[in-house]
């Protein structure tokens, strides 16, 4: 397998991209150069890039890779780091898998399908990455798996709004929540959160993967959304309308100069529980008053 790794400005990005995949690439991916500055949370609808870039390409021939670079030497928005470099696809896979282990929260272990069950015998949730945001790796995610972990959940409704991957619905029912509904509104979502549901024996009566029409009127125990602090401003009065008297709002997706903004919004009708900071993100707990 060859890797092409490029410099290139962002506004050549589209007729790179084309340019790379006629010559037969693969598959392709988008990193910061490392000088730029990184882009947390961008507005809705928006899909801001960084002003250089690199975009690395994978080729199974090293032919392809090189038509590759003769084409891309007479672009003129293209750096001058090019690199092209063999990869071996085991050791490829090898360092993928390695950025993903097993990890505790309270009495759940998180674990990837190529690992061991660390407790086969107790709690644990296998979930891979996949299409849909989600995995535990990021802090977003992390907060609230270890807010999960150290809950009494047994027979406690809940709800994850924004369910990406479904790790923390899924979570939630291996630590003994019930019933619990996953909300979504894309379906690569939707389609992650019943895969991961299916392939730990979890069944649709304890995690119900739907649509948030489908579940107008219902109300919680427990609301959770790991999404945006622009969408999470937005949806207050929704999260009142779907929790029950003195349920719990578990709110991640925020960045940790958002937090005074959350804190305003949300002051009058939440009790604030805590506050936990991870790297730049945030974890709110709240309580309806």
């Amino acid at each position: 397998m060859q890797q092409l790794r490029v410099q290139l400005d962002a506004s050549a990005l589209d007729e790179v991209e084309a340019l790379l995949l006629s010559c037969g690439a693969l598959s392709l991916c988008l990193e910061e150069d490392g000088v730029s500055n990184p882009i947390f949370e961008p507005p809705i609808g928006e899909h801001p890039l960084w002003p250089k870039l690199y975009i690395s390409a994978l080729f199974e021939q090293l032919v392809a890779a090189e038509l590759s670079i003769k084409a891309l030497a007479h672009h003129a928005h293209v750096g001058t780091q090019v690199l092209l470099e063999t990869i071996d696809e085991t050791d490829w896979q090898a360092k993928f898998q390695q950025q993903f282990n097993a990890k505790r929260y309270g009495k759940l272990w998180v674990y990837p399908s190529w690992q061991d069950n660390p407790e086969p015998e107790g709690m644990s949730l296998k979930l891979d990455p996949g299409l849909a945001f989600g995995t535990g790796k990021h802090p977003t995610t992390d907060l609230c798996l270890h807010w999960l972990g150290a809950q009494d959940l047994a027979q406690v409704s809940v709800l994850d709004f924004g369910c990406g991957s479904g790790i923390l619905a899924l979570a939630a029912a291996k630590l003994g929540a019930m019933p619990v509904v996953a909300i979504d509104i894309d379906p690569q979502a939707l389609t992650a959160t019943e895969q991961n549901r299916a392939a730990n024996e979890i069944s649709a009566e304890q995690v119900c993967v739907t649509t948030a029409s489908a579940i107008t009127g219902q109300r919680f125990s427990v609301v959770m959304a790991n999404i945006l602090a622009g969408p999470l401003l937005e949806l207050r009065d929704q999260f009142i309308a779907q929790l029950l008297p003195k349920g719990e709002l578990i709110l991640s997706g925020i960045l940790n100069s958002q937090v005074a903004d959350i804190k305003s919004a949300y002051s009058e009708y939440f009790e604030l529980v805590s506050v936990k900071i991870e790297e730049d993100w945030a974890r709110i707990a709240y309580k309806l008053k």
